[in-house]
């Protein structure tokens, strides 16, 4: 199988039930990509299995209060109780660095006794009989009963399956970083941010106790690359660009934030469908590999490991391994999955829509809406709540 944040949480499991899992990783290390993520109750649920839920609650900071911001009418527009879902789930929503949280979901594969491999990058794949063998670039190969796509957006075993990748610009780019806290942003509760505007949208969110992550969502009618490209915050042009941005002048906190920050990057949004199958004979997909998201209801990471949580379910009961039983499997797997992914999927391309508007009618008859649900767009808080509550209820099947 193949990394990021699925692959170590999958081995973990197929670990945990007896099973040897490998893991190999196209890059040298784990590395700094991204910003950050919230980690919500369906992940913690999972890893909670693996004795994970409570140690990682001290690499980030559970979010108690969510504060909705109109720049048009310069005022709040509703705030909700964040703090509630660890009264309903037991989890809190916990915001982490994406770099810190893929280490620690890595070094406590390798605690667990997962092997895990670097610098193997995957070109190709052979099925024989009743056995896989997965290429790599260097050319090794690996052997084994199945092989798990779990290499993310960009993943090179989907395809293999002949899988043609249909992704489509939306015209949505963003730009976000990290910046040491705004004594004006210090709160006595950990609080998201989130502000509305006129063609432009800005998030902000704690990361630690002395640092916050913020991300710009606005048009970008040059097509921006899909990959989290790092801006050298010293580079005229750079500086130019991110000062040059519609929420650089907003109050209530996005015009400090975007002034401090230390470290800066750019990301395209595209839209993906949701494939139909994501299988084809012992190889199977998990994560972003089947089912990339925009990042809009902060879904993506933690739809993976629902995926990783059903997959390990219904291997288990496939053992042994044949042909049929690995078939029934898979087809139980996308049955289960698809349709909860696609929703959370055209969910976020809903939410992307209402942020990013443009015009003075549109954006205040949007923050009208807001400003009626209690800060937050009603349809998107049903079907987040309904996300939220994850891939099991009540004891663990694995």
């Amino acid at each position: 199988m193949l990394i990021p944040f699925a692959g170590p949480v999958l081995a973990m499991l197929l670990k945990y039930k007896g099973f040897e899992p490998v893991i190999y990783e196209r890059k040298s290390e784990t590395e700094q990509a991204g910003l950050a993520l919230g980690v919500s109750p369906q992940t913690f649920k999972v890893l909670n299995i693996l004795g994970l839920a409570e140690p990682l609650l001290s690499i980030g900071v559970p979010v108690d209060e969510a504060v909705t911001y109109s720049q048009l009418r310069g005022t709040i527009l509703g705030k909700r109780d964040a703090a509630r879902m660890r009264v309903l789930t037991n989890w809190p929503i916990l915001m982490v660095s994406r770099a810190r949280y893929s280490q620690f979901l890595c070094d406590s594969a390798r605690e667990r006794g997962v092997e895990i491999h670097y610098n193997k990058r995957f070109v190709d794949v052979r099925q024989e009989g009743e056995r896989v063998t997965a290429v790599f670039e260097d050319g090794s190969e690996a052997e084994g009963d199945l092989l798990v796509g779990c290499d993310g957006l960009h993943s090179v075993v989907r395809n293999t399956l002949g899988v043609k990748d249909e992704a489509r610009y939306t015209g949505l780019a963003q730009i976000g970083g990290f910046t040491p806290t705004p004594d004006s942003l210090k709160r006595e509760k950990a609080w998201i941010g989130q502000y509305f505007g006129d063609g432009a949208h800005f998030l902000a969110m704690p990361i630690s106790s002395t640092q916050m992550c913020w991300a710009s969502t606005f048009h970008d009618p040059i097509e921006a690359r899909e990959d989290w490209r790092r801006l050298n915050i010293e580079d005229a042009a750079s500086r130019e660009l991110v000062q040059g941005l519609q929420a650089a002048s907003w109050e209530n906190g996005p015009k400090e934030l975007v002034a401090g920050a230390t470290f800066v990057t750019k990301y395209g949004l595209y839209d993906r469908p949701v494939l139909d199958v994501w299988h084809k004979g012992r190889i199977v997909l998990v994560g972003d590999a089947a089912h990339p998201t925009s990042p809009h209801l902060g879904q993506g990471a933690n739809q993976a490991m629902e995926d990783c949580y059903h997959l390990v379910r219904l291997l288990c009961k496939a053992e042994p391994f044949t042909d049929t039983s690995l078939e029934t499997a898979f087809e139980e797997y996308e049955r289960i999955r698809i349709p909860i992914v696609t929703a959370a999927v055209e969910g976020a391309k809903e939410e992307g829509k209402t942020r990013v508007l443009v015009g003075k009618e549109a954006c205040e008859a949007r923050d009208e809406t807001i400003a009626n649900g209690g800060g937050a767009n009603p349809e998107r808080m049903k079907l987040q709540m309904q996300l939220l509550m994850g891939p099991f209820a009540g004891e663990s099947e694995i």
